[in-house]
């Protein structure tokens, strides 16, 4: 029996359909998968998925300059040198603060975080507030800050909290951001975020006090070497 043109045609068209159809439906497979996958990747703990960019100033754009009184230069904003923790004393002063860029007659509002608590495999407590100042006009800022004029500088939301890692916690990273605050808003911390320090949401804090971008930022790293066992 002869088949019609027309009949060989349609089956070939009904074909390439069935089989387009099939690769379709694959890719949308494949990409729901590497979407979950990726979702998973994300939310891991020990990942560093940081959700404030840091922006360490080189040459000439905008630096904020911290440096504590036993150092002899600014924190340089990198992992290759550590700072020793037996530097810095329970109780000891916050640090000196400076940024040129600072505009007169604006408000800042400086933090302290670590993103690696308890340790950067297993950050579950992050990000632990060490310390936050509201209301820090930008002409003290341009002049730079030192350690012992902080109690008269600006508003302190949280108390400043040396770095104190655990034995066997590894690398630990401390963070200064420093960000202008919303001309027409109030800035707070509720007051279980005033109670505990640990799992601070920053990126939730920053969205309900209107915050943009940091303006600056640097970090130092430091390291608890009694026990090499990292959590």
């Amino acid at each position: 029996m002869l088949l019609s043109p027309l009949f060989i045609i349609d089956c070939s068209y009904r074909t390439r359909l069935t089989t387009q159809e099939s690769k379709m439906k694959s890719k949308l497979f494949l990409n729901f998968c590497l979407a979950t996958l990726a979702l998973f990747c994300v939310v891991t703990p020990g990942q560093s998925v940081e959700l404030v960019e840091l922006k360490c100033g080189k040459g000439n754009e905008k630096v904020l300059s911290v440096r504590y009184d036993f150092m002899n230069g600014n924190i340089r904003c990198s992992d290759d040198e550590k700072v020793p923790l037996s530097l810095f004393r329970p109780g000891g002063l916050p640090p000196i603060v400076k940024y040129k860029e600072a505009k007169e007659g604006t408000r800042y509002l400086l933090l302290m975080v670590d993103p690696d608590a308890p340790s950067a495999k297993n950050p579950v407590m992050r990000y632990w507030l060490h310390w936050v100042v509201t209301q820090i006009q930008g002409e003290d800022l341009k002049r730079g800050i030192e350690s012992q004029d902080w109690g008269s500088i600006g508003r302190t939301l949280m108390t400043y909290a040396p770095p104190t890692p655990p034995p066997g916690s590894g690398s630990r990273r401390y963070q200064f951001f420093l960000f202008e605050e919303p001309p027409t808003h109030p800035i707070i911390l509720t007051p279980e975020q005033q109670k505990h320090r640990g799992k601070f949401d920053l990126k939730a804090f920053l969205k309900d006090m209107k915050f943009g971008d940091p303006e600056a930022a640097t970090y130092f790293v430091t390291e608890n070497a009694g026990d090499r066992d990292e959590l």
